[in-house]
This record gives structure tokens, sequence and C-alpha cells, in this order.
């Protein structure tokens, strides 16, 4: 899909360059042959794209040196391990009395490994790694076959120095493994406009329908984006195409609701309670609490605020998001707009590139600006469209400028802006880089006369073109580079898990991440008081259970996450003491709980006894004591 790299921007074919121009008109309407298939890489390319592989495996094995796991689904994971039961509902607790409040998919990368590995934090942390790693070569193949092997390099090292991508790859959350779904199934739909292999639509397809495993609808965002592609670039007949793309659609959701199908039709009996319902409904989740739950909800703005501020037009430039993928935003949206206005005289397919990662880039903009609830690790699944327009855009519009064509004047006005808007990034909090700042301000005011004046001269000498590439690379990548290497390790600060992002201590730590763990003198006198039950004790909430269940206790959780989930009736909970699977329940209280807490609570109080406080905990003090224990098998 290289087709005619040199018309990317609407410019005719450059003296001097490389590239190999197709025969066929690129006007024609003529499915046949509108550009012919690229030749395979060279082995130069081929060693420099295993080249920056390596690097990135590099990179983010130092990243998983310092990173740590996410309590929460490392629980789940060490649940999930114990048997093939627990694997496929993804349980959350030992006994899979509930399952975690997401899909299962992104767990059983970690699952698997930890069967294999043991359990230990870098084993969990593999999983995110490898699917950054892969991402690489990918994202090359896509950009190449769409606007030449410069592009693709560019974008490559575009992705590698992109913080979200860093920071998200050190944590077991799904993000990096969602991205490499949708990258790879960008990769399959480029290499389908091409190709009269069905595999590759169908393969983008899976791919998309499997993203829907690993972390819902925020997956589905880019089908309609890789439909349009393939209907404007595809080589085949119109009528071809809409058939091809209906039945894309069709396997992408059937792919996408395969699991939740399986569990609907399974007896509640059978199956663990599904957490993120009052009603136990796999739908309710999917599309209520993951849903619309995530955009209306008191409790989700309120979260907004704190991780990723108000949601608004303006959101991915807030400065609790901007260092993570937003450094180079004006220039990639200047050249992506331009370069879709000019790809009508590149062919269909060129067009169809440039709709893809601009609709890709777009659509999840969008989407990430209106939603209530978002964290800046969300901004992961932009990084891919943001490296490969850079790619597409700054080669392209190098190559005009070379050629001192109308559309140069895009290179010089870019990367200005996006110079003003990192300083704006280094400058408006307080992390000590603020001489940064001013580095990109000089290189960018450097980067844009050198530029200007190539312009009007007839004959550039070397140094000014040495001189432009130099300023402009430390204009728009000096930025995200700092940014990314001078983050701490998430080890040192494990609370801060729960919301992974890159930049230097004095911005990371800004909000705090207070750690949690288990409340080992507690423990130790429920242990010590047992009387044979099955589990230690029971929690009346997932989240105050999953530092024991991530310690290896055999712990059960009568509610899930956040206390949604339905709670056990009270002959169940009941029929639970008497059946000698617990004696204790842990009680955290919350300002606002649910009616399944509720329960819960009515029960607990009425059948068991609280535990002082001084049973167990000699040393007095109750600073910061937010959880009750109570003995089941002594009735007030």
């Amino acid at each position: 899909m290289v087709g005619r790299p040199n018309t990317i921007l609407g410019m005719g074919p450059v003296k001097g360059t490389i590239r190999r121009e197709t025969q066929a008109d690129p006007a024609s309407d003529d499915d046949s042959s509108a550009e012919r298939e690229p030749e395979p890489t060279g082995s130069g390319s081929r060693s420099a794209v295993l080249g920056a592989t390596v690097l990135a495996a590099v990179l983010y094995g130092w990243g998983l040196s310092r990173g740590t796991t996410d309590y929460y689904f490392s629980a789940a994971v060490r649940s999930m391990t114990l048997n093939w039961h627990n694997f496929f509902y993804g349980a959350f607790d030992p006994p899979a009395s509930i399952t975690t409040d997401k899909l299962p998919g992104s767990l059983w990368a970690q699952a698997l490994f930890t069967r294999v590995f043991g359990v230990h934090t870098w084993v969990m942390l593999l999983p995110e790694l490898l699917a950054a790693v892969a991402t690489v070569p990918l994202l090359f193949g896509a950009v190449r076959r769409w606007a030449g092997p410069r592009a693709g390099f560019i974008a490559i090292g575009v992705f590698l120095l992109t913080p979200a991508v860093f920071a998200t790859a050190q944590v077991n959350i799904p993000d990096t493994l969602l991205m490499l779904c949708i990258v790879a199934a960008g990769y399959c739909l480029t290499r389908a406009l091409t190709s009269a292999n069905w595999g590759w639509l169908v393969g983008s397809a899976l791919l998309v329908g499997f993203g829907y495993q690993v972390k819902m609808t925020v997956a589905l965002l880019t089908l309609p984006v890789f439909v349009l592609a393939y209907l404007v670039g595809a080589d085949k007949p119109l009528r071809t195409r809409v058939v091809a793309v209906t039945g894309q659609v069709v396997l992408a959701l059937a792919v996408a609701m395969s699991w939740a199908t399986v569990f609907s039709l399974v007896p509640a009996g059978s199956r663990p309670r599904i957490d993120g319902s009052a009603t136990d409904s796999v739908w309710d989740m999917l599309f209520v609490y993951n849903g619309i739950g995530r955009t209306a909800s008191s409790q989700a703005t309120e979260m907004a605020s704190v991780f990723a501020g108000p949601s608004g037009a303006l959101r991915l430039f807030d400065v609790k998001v901007a260092g993570e993928a937003s450094w180079l935003l004006p220039l990639v949206i200047l050249l992506g707009v331009a370069g879709l206005w000019a790809a009508r005289r590149g062919g269909r397919r060129v067009v169809a590139g440039w709709l893809m990662w601009l609709g890709w880039l777009a659509i999840c903009a969008v989407a990430f600006s209106l939603v209530s609830e978002m964290h800046p690790y969300y901004m992961v699944l932009m990084a891919p469209p943001i490296a490969a327009l850079a790619g597409a855009g700054i080669d392209a519009a190098w190559t005009a400028w070379r050629a001192r064509a109308p559309l140069a004047w895009l290179l010089p006005v870019g990367v200005g802006l996006s110079a003003v808007w990192a300083a704006v990034v280094l400058v408006r909090v307080p992390t000590g880089l603020g001489w940064l700042a001013a580095v990109i301000a000089v290189a960018g005011g450097v980067a844009v006369v050198a530029l200007a004046i190539g312009q009007f001269q007839q004959n550039r000498q070397g140094a000014l073109v040495v001189v432009a590439t130099l300023a402009s690379a430390v204009a728009l990548l000096a930025g995200p580079s700092v940014w990314l290497f001078s983050t701490p390790a998430l080890a040192a600060n494990p609370g801060r898990a729960v919301d992974p992002v890159a930049g230097p201590p004095a911005f990371v730590n800004a909000d705090g991440g207070d750690s949690v763990s288990e409340d080992q003198p507690m423990l130790t006198y429920a242990r010590a008081n047992s009387g044979g039950e099955r589990f230690v004790f029971a929690s009346n909430l997932g989240i105050t259970a999953a530092p024991y269940i991530d310690a290896g206790e055999n712990v059960m959780s009568l509610l899930g996450f956040t206390g949604i989930s339905q709670a056990p009736s009270s002959a169940q909970l009941t029929d639970l003491v008497a059946t000698h699977q617990f004696r204790y329940v842990l009680m955290v209280a919350m300002p606002d709980p649910t009616a399944s807490m509720t329960a819960i609570q009515s029960w607990v109080r009425a059948h068991c006894r609280l535990v002082p406080l001084s049973a167990y905990n000699k040393s007095g003090n109750t600073g910061g004591q937010w959880t009750k224990l109570y003995d089941c098998r002594s009735s007030t």
C-alpha cells in the first residue's frame, strides 16, 4: 500500500527520491489496480525494525523492573490460576463466588503466564511488556504499506517515546494488550486492502472482537473507522466491499459477545455471580455498569476530576493528561487534516490510510473527551494513530519542503505549534523542567526560521538542512523523551498502580496514591481462632479482600469491587457459616452504601459479634482503622 508516497500530500514525483511510482492512473476508479502491492522490505529495513523492537524490549523491560501490579487484578489472577473453572469465568476470589467487574480476556494472559512461571510480579507484568514490544513491528508494517518505510521508522520512533505506553506497560492493566489487538487489526486491514485473500479481513475482525474481551466497548471504537477505510480503499467492486464489511462487523461483534453469551446461558448456581450488576446480569455489567454508567453517574464525574480532569473538548490538553501523549497533537492534527484533503491525488488506498489513522485518532479523542470517567493511561490507545500520522505527515511534509511545494509551509507551522504546546505542558506544572521548556522554545524558533528560510533558497546548503532537522527533532521529541525517562519507579509507590502515569516525581506524586496492604494483626488473630473453616475470613467488598488474596490468603469476597453486585441471601450467608466456610467477616464501612452492602451489613449485625479492636491490635493505635472484624460463630 505504499502507493504514491510522493503524492501523499498532493505532490508529484520529487527528483532524487527513490520511491517507486505505479503506472496506473491514480484518478481512475478502476477497482482492478489503482496501486500495486509494495515490494518486500529490504534486509536493511528488516534489521532496523528488529533493532527497534529490541530497543523497545530494553525500554519496557527497564520499566518492568521498576513496575508493580494492581493488587485487585493480581488477586483475580491468583484465583484464576487455581483451576480452569476459575480461569474461564475470571473468578475474583478463590471459591469463585464472584467475578471481576470486567471481562476476563486480559487476565487470561496473566493467568496462563502465572501457571507456567509461578506467582511473581514480573510474570504478571510480562504480557503487558510483550504486547507493547509486539506493537512496534506491527505499527511499522502498517505504516510502511501505506506511506513508505521512512514514515514507518518515524512512526515507531514517536511511538517508543510516548510516555503513556511506557507507564502503562509497568502495570498489569489491560490497555497495552488492547493496543496490540487494535494495531494488529489495523495491520491486517491494511493488508486486506490489496490482498485477494479474505483471511486478512477476517483476521482484522477477529482481533477487534478479541480486543473487546480485553477491555470491552473501547475496543469497538475503531470498528466503524476500519469499515470506512475498507469501503474506500479495497481493491474490489463496491458490492463486494459492502458485503465484506457487513461480514466484518458481524464477525467482530460475534467474537466480542461470545464469552458473555456463554456466561448468560450457564445456570446461576453453576457459575460465579457477575460483579457490576445488582441483578447478576452480564449484559447489565457490560452495557450499564461499564457502559452508560461510566458517562452518566455522579460517581464517574467525581472520579474524572480526580484522575483526568472534567470532561469536555479540551480534556486531552488538561494538565493531568497532556504529558502522556499529546505532545505532537498540534502537528499531527495539522498534517492529518492536510494529508486527508490532499490524498485524493494519491489514489484510493492512500485516502484509506489517512481515513483509518486520522479516524482512529478522532474517534478516540471524542470518546475520551466526553466520557465522564477516564484515566490518563487511556491515552495509550491514541499512541499508535499519533505515531502513524506523525510518521506519514512529517515524511511527506519534509519531502514537500525539499521540493519547495506549497504545502511545505505545513512543516514550520506544525513544528512551531507543537514546540509552543510542549513548552506550555512543561511550565504550567512545577515539575523542575522549566529549563527544558526554554530549550524546546529555542529549538522550535531555530527550526521554524531554518525551515522558512529554506523555502526561499534556490540551492539549499547542507548546513541549513542539518540545522532544520536537528532543531525540529529537539523541538518535537525532547519533551516526551525527558518526561518519559524522568518517571520515578512505580514500585516505590505501589498505590499509583491504580492510575499509572509518566512524568517527573513532582507531577507523578502530586495526587498521592496510598498503598493498600493486609492488616497483619487481624489476620493473625483470625487464623489463631479458626475452627477449621475453609476460608480465613469473608469480606463484604472485593476491594478489601484483594490485598489478602493477592498475598495468597484463602479469602472469600461476598461482594465485588464496588458493592454493586448481587449479595448472597440471608439464608445463603447462614448456610456458609453453618457449613464452616468462614467464621469471620471483615466489614468496611462506606459513606454511601449500596443496597447489597446494606443487606450484608444488616445480616452481619444480626448474626455476628463485633470483635473489639483491642483483641488483635495490641498497640491501641486506631488511626486509619476503617474496617471492623465480626465473629459469626458467636451469636449476639
